[in-house]
Parts: structure tokens; sequence; C-alpha cells
């Protein structure tokens, strides 16, 4: 049975091979400061909940990502960005979440930590694969011990034909 599950799955095609870390090193900051705010600072009602009242949000504007994709120019695949499950001065991982628009090379999505989300999906064309970032973290004040840091893993799966 698994024989014949796996000869139907390959027959499919589009499948994608295990994913492989991208270099980002060429990204020209690779660490930058987000002042934190309230994020209902403006809109606070008479009895807010927890999860309201303890919001905080974070803005990073402008911030180049360029991955080194030359190994897999004319291949097709999918590019995630990842962020890790334990983010450093935070209590667990829930208390932080990426979100991010961008000049359009890549996709505009959200990730929270431990988790991955895509980026790009198609053929590489390019030896670097750069766009622009528009960030916004949004944290529970509940779950900050400090400074947080991360930083976040940029993934590529090669699809097959």
């Amino acid at each position: 049975m698994r024989c014949y599950l796996l000869t139907a799955l390959l027959m499919l095609g589009g499948f994608a091979v295990q994913a492989e870390r991208l270099d980002d090193s060429l990204s020209p900051r690779q660490q930058f400061d987000a002042p934190l705010d309230w994020k209902y600072r403006d809109s606070m009602d008479d009895d807010p909940d927890e999860g309201r009242l303890n919001a905080l949000t974070a803005r990073a504007h402008h911030v180049e990502v360029r991955l080194n994709t030359a190994r897999f120019v004319d291949r097709l695949a999918r590019i995630y960005i990842r962020l890790p499950l334990n983010v450093r001065g935070t209590v667990d991982s829930t208390a932080l979440r990426m979100s991010w628009t961008t000049n359009g090379r890549f996709a505009d999505g959200s990730v929270t930590a431990g988790n991955r989300a895509r980026l790009f999906e198609g053929k590489i064309t390019e030896d670097v694969m750069t766009d622009v970032f528009d960030i916004i973290f949004e944290i529970d004040a509940r779950q900050v011990l400090n400074t947080i840091r991360f930083q976040p893993v940029y993934e590529i799966e090669l699809l097959e034909n």
C-alpha cells in the first residue's frame, strides 16, 4: 500500500524537496532597533481586555533583504521566512508576531515564532534576490523579559516536476 501511495504522489509532480537554508549575509543591515509603542493607545475603552491592554508594536522600515540564490538559478522553488521557536527576550513563543509588506518581489505576509511563511514561488532568475520590507512586530508585553533578539531564517525548497 505504501509503495502505491508513494508512486501516486510522485506522479502528481510539483512536490517539494527538503528545505535548505539560504544565505542572507549580503543584506546590508543585520541588526536594527525598533522602538516599542502601545498598539491600542488611542482606542482604549473603559474596560479593555488584557490582550489589548498589553499589546505592543514595533516597526522597522526599509529593511533590505538580499538572498544568495546563485546555486538555484533556472530552478523552480519556494522561498520561506522562518522565525525561531525560542525568541531571546521573551517568556514563550506566543509573544511575537511579525508581519510585513514588500516592494513586490517577495509576497507580503506574517509569521509567528516557530513557524514559517512563504515569500516566493516560481523560477529563480537571479543570483541574488532582493526586496525591501516594512515590518511590524506585534508583541505581548506580558511575555517580554528584556531586549528581544532573533534572526529570521530564509529557506528554499526546490520543486521537482
